[in-house]
């Protein structure tokens, strides 16, 4: 059975249950009434929702909303930040404002950084022109680090004032041992959600988070809390995780799972190659038996991000399970597109270092 925290996901995650735990519904009957949709939703990996529809109300009726998703700047981003960065572009396209906040103090109170002022070094460094790079519209997107936000942190002191310690130990199943600054942080989250509903930002609007299910506890906080500030309470998407190269579970704080943005190309390719494989152990075997499309690491990647046809991706997969296609033909398949991408992002980001003022709340 998988730990589920919101520092760490250990196991394997079975969803079904941990909606049920949670109290998260399937998005199925909402996806049906859109057109267009992004693999992301198409494909089922994103999974689940809270009051989605509030936010399919304001796309039909062109309505405001709001997309906030946020992240922590420990280093670089990866393909797992990607794809919850696509999701937030999907919905830009749908009419959302994007906003999104940088949490040096998350990387530094949960310890993924040694100093706070590294932590601010690499959302300027690495993880900005990372997000600017991926063609946000400066007109509808807000990017904002948490500490270098006053406005924000006028919010997070109206939000304590709305909670109690008793709540929050609830929901985080905080202990003796917790840092206090990872309570602190709870709220300044709590804090970040409800930003884009303050007067300053056009007022009370429906919002939507999209996360992994390890960042449902924060949810559950600022739906508790939202109404009790007259904002609307924000709606929620969950997604599967992207599995790492190497199987399991993927994190930046191990290079060696994951392929960052800022990646060398060749290297990218270098770690592709050698990824974990769902196929037969010898090429005779896989041949004879074929292989498992999902939990082959390549495959996968293709599935999530990398394959938008529909139709190719059955036929690698039916391909793969049959034998007709090998392990190593797919590894190759997937880093010419991986190797593609990242030149032409790489490219970007280096133009979006020049933009930043564009995009950012000071």
């Amino acid at each position: 059975m998988a730990t589920i925290t919101v520092d760490k996901v250990e196991g394997e995650i079975n969803y079904e249950e941990s909606m049920k735990e949670f109290g998260i519904e399937k998005i199925d009957k909402y996806l049906k009434q859109m057109k267009g949709l992004d693999t992301l939703y198409r494909r089922g990996i994103v999974f689940g929702h809270r009051d989605f529809g509030l936010i399919l109300d304001a796309i039909k009726n062109k309505k405001p909303f709001a997309v906030l998703t946020g992240f922590n700047p420990s280093g670089p981003l990866h393909l797992g930040n990607l794809m919850i960065l696509k999701e937030a572009l999907f919905l830009q396209k749908l009419g959302a404002d994007v906003y999104i906040p940088i949490s040096n103090d998350e990387t530094y109170v949960f310890k993924k950084s040694d100093s706070l002022e590294k932590a601010t070094k690499n959302a300027y460094e690495y993880v900005i022109p990372t997000i600017i790079a991926l063609g946000f519209d400066p007109k509808k997107t807000k990017i904002f680090i948490s500490t270098q936000t006053p406005k924000l942190y006028e919010l997070a002191v109206k939000v304590s004032a709305k909670t109690t310690f008793s709540s929050v130990k609830a929901i985080f199943g905080f202990n003796n041992d917790t840092n206090p600054g990872q309570i602190f942080y709870a709220i300044m989250q709590s804090a970040h959600i409800l930003f884009p509903q303050t007067e300053e930002f056009g007022g009370p609007k429906p919002t939507i988070v999209n996360i992994g299910i390890d960042q449902d506890p924060y949810m559950r906080l600022v739906r508790d809390i939202a109404e009790k500030l007259n904002f609307v309470k924000p709606s929620s998407t969950y997604h599967t995780f992207m599995p790492g190269l190497l199987g399991g579970k993927m994190s930046g704080s191990k290079p060696e799972t994951c392929i960052f943005l800022t990646e060398d190309p060749k290297v990218a390719e270098q770690k592709i190659m050698r990824a974990f494989s769902g196929g037969g152990q010898t090429l005779e075997e896989h041949r004879k038996k074929g292989g498992n499309p999902d939990i082959d690491v390549a495959c996968q990647y293709l599935y999530y991000m990398f394959e938008e046809d529909d139709k190719k991706i059955k036929k690698i997969f039916d391909d793969f399970r049959s034998g007709k296609m090998t392990s190593g033909e797919v590894k190759k398949y997937l880093a010419v597109k991986v190797k593609t991408f990242l030149i032409d992002h790489q490219r970007k980001r280096e133009k979006a270092k020049t933009q930043l003022n564009k995009f950012l709340i000071k």
